[in-house]
């Protein structure tokens, strides 16, 4: 049993028990369909035979669980591969060792690293396929696997019951499989938006926190000196993103931000009564100091009796105990109609108790609060700070109707002249605020939902902490006054105390700084949204009011770019570049009007959302546009591959920090770089603009001319998308709360991003990952030049790297009968010639730039574990299509609907295999 412990095949012989016992009939129809499409020489003829025979059979529904299971086992496997390579000071201790040999001093290294701030913001998008039945089993038979290891390191005689144990942990994965086996792959009922918090809650409670903690501690113990500031701040946008969500309500979001305090007090009162437990300390061999006495004179009456005798001979047990009351009367604050007074105000009031404690305790005995201090660092008072977003015609709706009611303007001001709009707005700006309590039953219940939104961020961050929400994110912005509109509410709300000139009665200029509680951030979405941005912020920039909102902002601005409009909007090689452009261009106008601008990346989990190594594109984004400072989103079905495994969550955090620290500690360097820099310290870094600009500039022309004239200007593409694609399907899904498009029309561009990859990949042309590359990098038509290009260009590099990973899971035998559904011959005719030749042009680019003989040769790493799962993936997508066939035919309801529930089985099914969706 050693030799199989921790491999697939040991999972993989648990789960064909699991088949076995329950239906010996699957388990035999699945081992020949594993054995034949893993056989090349199989006939074609011979598999869509069997196909149409497991369709037809009662097995079929075991059959797409058998293959389900199958993926998820694979997928815990490779995790356990990838967790073997998760120290955290491996990761951090090869930067280092990197950056050395560069020439940069270890000192350099370790100021930098105390500046770096990592932001996962974590969103509810539905690309997450699992229930959380499955996330659960998923997190426990990880565990077991890792009883396991660890036990079949160790020789018998130190474990006596060594076997047993291990006996034990397999049982326990075959309990787990065989529960799994006996579930729904598909949530019965719509997920509502609490159910996606608990599901993400549960994520960061059992991994997530732990994980960051660990990484913390190691960071510390390797500066030697306490943090400062965490360098990891969790996000979240569940309760916040109403973008398109009719439930996301006031009600919901407020619901959402107690639930997360809730979460991170309970976990703070949970280490403190460890450490109560611990901490016996008698003052007979352990002195407190003299402020430590004076604390617990000063609130030793807030203490019950029982601690009040241990007060005398157990100060820290005392002290403890007054913490924990205090954390306790912070929950009950919330919820309290009356002010409670012995409470923290802030988590600093928290912090300067611990380190108090610290203070009087050696460095053993004072490890568990060290630990416990950068936890505070870590979660505050409010876990994960929420991101507010919304549609800008919600926010410019709300200010309208405001205008109206007090005179400004008629009901047409969204559709004057920017130079008007703006001119109105600086004149209410100029006013004192509007009371918005006022009038909130004088405008539209629409409008009502808007503001009251903006007062129940203000009651939140000063009933549970500041930090609670911060980004105020505006959806679609094309214009100066959209941003304005939003800093008029923010205004009004209180959200915005604007700095003021008063005059004394001497005649003296007093100034009174101002204060903002928000960022108002922009999402610049679209390709020509990412173009007009810097024209916007200029105009921003000399607005007096805008102006004064950035200096009571500390100077600063958070712009946010999305990847996945973008890549929908001009096809995956321009969107990449163009963010690249709009990033370089971004990084030129910050230094042109001294405003820091805060970039925060709106990625997807798939390649052609912007997804990928987050490593490597760290390293690729252009110079001075990360600083110290990354946020990014997490999505979907990518917060459990990343997060749901402790110890690849620990990995996760490690590469992403060491490859911010050698990102940040090169731009620095470049900044101030003169030639005498790089002979001094023997720096081997290139700090040049990339020579290779022109040519990326002609590759992204072609292949926005290439995508545009496929998806935008052939007649009837909707069409065949709802034919050729199982997006029908897709939108009956219980994945997410939102639903899958903007609006109810025939558009391109109202589907929203996610559903539009989730199809594609569905039905595995994956075209959003790589259309239109083939035709650019033909178009050069230069071998030499293109593999230069690839050597020397690292965002060149990583993009083409990144389309390569995607490519390689396409199936075009599988995307060839979906093309057969298209009942149009003309159209598809039409449409799959050119997807068809695209592909092939595109294989063949790929090959000559990356100078492989085979894709991902020189990667195969990546390569042989994506495929492997390529047979199991065929054998869902086979039996997907012969159920969607059954369905356009059938005509009882009954049996369209049980045919619906076994096309849904592999939707989920194909998704974990390929682990993405949208």
């Amino acid at each position: 049993m050693q030799q199989e412990l921790h491999k697939y095949e040991f999972l993989k012989t648990i789960l064909l028990e699991v088949i076995e016992e329950n239906s010996p009939e699957v388990k035999e129809i699945f081992l020949m369909l594993f054995d034949s499409l893993r056989d090349k020489n199989t006939d074609s003829a011979k598999f869509k035979e069997l196909f149409h025979k497991i369709s037809e059979s009662e097995y079929l529904m075991g059959v797409i669980k058998a293959c389900s299971l199958h993926n998820i086992i694979l997928n815990i496997y490779e995790e356990q591969e990838q967790a073997k390579i998760a120290s955290v000071s491996r990761s951090i201790t090869t930067a280092y060792k990197s950056l050395e040999e560069e020439g940069f001093d270890r000192i350099d290294c370790d100021r930098v690293l105390e500046s770096i701030r990592f932001y996962p913001v974590f969103t509810a998008h539905p690309t997450e396929s699992r229930r959380r039945t499955f996330l659960e089993a998923h997190q426990e038979i990880t565990k077991e696997l890792e009883k396991i290891e660890q036990f079949s390191y160790m020789p018998s005689e130190q474990i006596p019951y060594k076997d047993r144990e291990i006996t034990q942990s397999r049982e326990s994965i075959k309990y787990r499989l065989h529960l799994l086996w006996k579930s729904h792959l598909v949530r019965s009922e719509k997920l509502e938006v609490i159910f996606e918090l608990d599901n993400l809650l549960f994520i960061i409670e059992n991994s997530v926190l732990p994980s960051a903690l660990r990484v913390l501690n190691q960071i510390s113990d390797r500066l030697n000196k306490p943090l400062k500031i965490s360098p990891i701040k969790l996000g979240s946008w569940i309760g916040g993103d109403r973008d398109g969500n009719p439930f996301v309500s006031n009600e919901m979001m407020t619901r959402v931000m107690k639930m997360q305090h809730e979460l991170i007090i309970q976990s703070y009162i949970k280490e403190i009564n460890k450490l109560i437990r611990e901490l016996s300390l008698s003052v007979d061999f352990c002195i407190p100091s003299k402020e430590l006495q004076k604390s617990l004179q000063k609130e030793k009456g807030y203490l019950n009796q029982t601690s009040l005798k241990l007060h005398e001979r157990e100060p820290f047990r005392a002290k403890l105990n007054l913490m924990k009351l205090k954390l306790q009367n912070h929950l009950l604050k919330v919820n309290a109609a009356n002010d409670i007074d012995f409470t923290y105000q802030n988590p600093k009031e928290l912090l300067e108790d611990i380190d108090m404690l610290i203070a009087s305790l050696d460095s053993i005995a004072s490890k568990r609060l060290k630990s416990l201090r950068n936890l505070v660092l870590l979660g505050g008072f409010h876990l994960m700070q929420l991101d507010f977003r919304e549609h800008r015609d919600m926010y410019i709706n709300a200010v309208t109707e405001v205008l109206c009611l007090l005179g400004y303007t008629d009901s047409d001001f969204m559709h004057r002249h920017e130079s008007k709009k703006i001119e109105i707005l600086n004149k209410v700006l100029n006013e004192p605020p509007l009371n918005l309590n006022s009038i909130l039953w004088d405008v539209s219940p629409q409008t009502r939902h808007t503001l009251n939104a903006f007062l129940r961020i203000l009651w939140a961050k000063k009933t549970i902490s500041k930090d609670i929400l911060k980004s105020v994110i505006v959806s679609m912005t094309t214009t100066a006054s959209d941003l304005l509109a939003v800093l008029y509410l923010a205004y009004c709300s209180g959200l915005w105390q604007k700095g003021k000139v008063k005059t004394t009665e001497n005649g003296e200029c007093i100034i009174k700084d101002g204060k903002s509680g928000i960022f108002i951030t922009p999402l610049f979405e679209t390709i020509e949204d990412l173009e007009n941005a810097q024209e916007i912020l200029e105009i921003l920039s000399k607005n007096e009011h805008y102006r004064q909102y950035l200096k009571d902002s500390g100077n600063a601005q958070q712009i946010m770019i999305g990847y996945s409009d973008s890549s929908k909007d001009g096809g995956i090689f321009t969107s990449n570049y163009s963010l690249y452009k709009a990033i370089s261009n971004l990084v030129k106008l910050e230094q042109r009007l001294g405003i820091h601008f805060m970039l925060f990346h709106g990625k997807g989990g798939s390649i052609s959302r912007g997804g990928g190594q987050l490593e490597s594109a760290l390293l690729a984004f252009p110079r001075g546009s990360i600083g110290t400072t990354l946020k990014t989103t997490e999505q979907g079905e990518i917060i459990s591959s990343r997060y749901l495994n402790p110890r690849v969550a620990i990995r996760s955090f490690a590469l992403t920090l060491a490859s911010l620290l050698k990102k940040a500690v090169h731009d620095n360097f470049c900044a101030n770089a003169t030639d005498s820099s790089f002979a001094d310290k023997n720096i081997q870094v290139k700090c040049n603009v990339d020579p290779y600009l022109p040519r990326l500039e002609e590759l992204s022309r072609i292949s926005y001319r290439t995508y545009r004239d496929l998806v935008y200007e052939t007649p009837n593409f909707v069409t065949y998308f709802k034919h050729a694609t199982p997006i029908e399907f897709i939108q009956n899904l219980n994945l997410g709360s939102r639903p899958s498009k903007r609006k109810d029309t025939q558009k391109v561009e109202d589907l929203r991003a996610i559903p539009w990859v989730f199809a594609w990949t569905q039905n595995r042309s994956i075209i959003p990952a790589w259309y239109g590359l083939g035709s650019a990098l033909k178009g050069i038509n230069d071998k030499q030049l293109l593999q230069d290009c690839y050597n020397d260009s690292i965002f060149f590099k990583t993009t083409i790297d990144n389309i390569a990973q995607g490519f390689i899971k396409v199936d075009m035998e599988i995307a060839a009968l979906y093309n057969d559904f298209v009942q149009d011959f003309g159209l598809k005719q039409s449409i799959w010639s050119k997807i068809y030749n695209e592909y092939n042009e595109t294989l063949e680019w790929l090959l000559i730039t990356r100078n492989e003989n085979e894709l991902l040769d020189s990667n195969k790493e990546v390569r042989e574990p994506i495929l492997a799962r390529m047979p199991n993936i065929k054998a869902l997508s086979l039996l997907q299509i012969e159920l969607v066939r059954k369905y356009k035919q059938a005509q009882y309801p009954d049996l369209r609907h049980r045919l619906m529930e076994q096309i849904h089985g592999t939707i989920v099914g194909i998704a974990q295999g390929i682990r993405n969706t949208g």
